[in-house]
Order: C-alpha cells, then structure tokens, then sequence
C-alpha cells in the first residue's frame, strides 16, 4: 500500500491515517511505503513514536533540473513511441523547468 500524506486526517480526538494503519502495521499484515513532506513528518509522524517505529525514514532531495533533463531524456523515446509524437531537447528542459517552479 502506499499512502501519499501520511498525516492525512489527523484532528484532535479524530481518527487519522496513523490510527488506522497502526494495527495492521504492527500484526505485519500490511507493508507500506508512506510519503510526507518533512514538514508533515515532524508534525504527523515524529509525534507519535509508535507510529514512527513501524517506519523506516527515507529523505529524498529533489532532483536539480539537470537531473530531470537526464531522467527525461531517457523516457522521451518510450513516450513518443507510444504516443507516436517527439519531444525536442528543448522541450524536455522546458518541461524540466516548469517542474521546478
């Protein structure tokens, strides 16, 4: 399963993503791969220790524009097969660019 903010829902008293996946974490019927920005995970996760264990933490930068060009590059010929289009080098920077922002 992958959560994509796993803080969503949490209120005071309320029942949030932690409070419903904690059970099934810590029988080790569900795997789970959560993501949070570090904001979200100092907020959501760190202040709830038993929820925190049943994660590893993995900090992932962002990617440079550089970086996404290359990763760019080498799925264009994939898309453009499938999508029977080309992509230029300079929309692959633009497109690398408008990601930044």
């Amino acid at each position: 399963m992958y959560v994509r903010s796993v803080g969503a829902g949490s209120a005071e008293g309320g029942l949030d993503a932690a409070n419903i996946l904690k059970p099934a974490l810590a029988r080790g019927s569900l795997r789970c791969i959560g993501a949070t920005t570090l904001d979200e995970y100092r907020k959501h996760v760190e202040s709830d220790p038993a929820f925190a264990r049943r994660f590893q933490s993995v900090l992932v930068e962002e990617p440079g524009e550089a970086e996404v060009v290359s990763w760019l590059r080498g799925l264009a010929p994939r898309y453009q097969q499938h999508h029977g289009v080309r992509f230029t080098e300079g929309a692959l920077r633009a497109a690398a660019t408008c990601a930044a922002r």
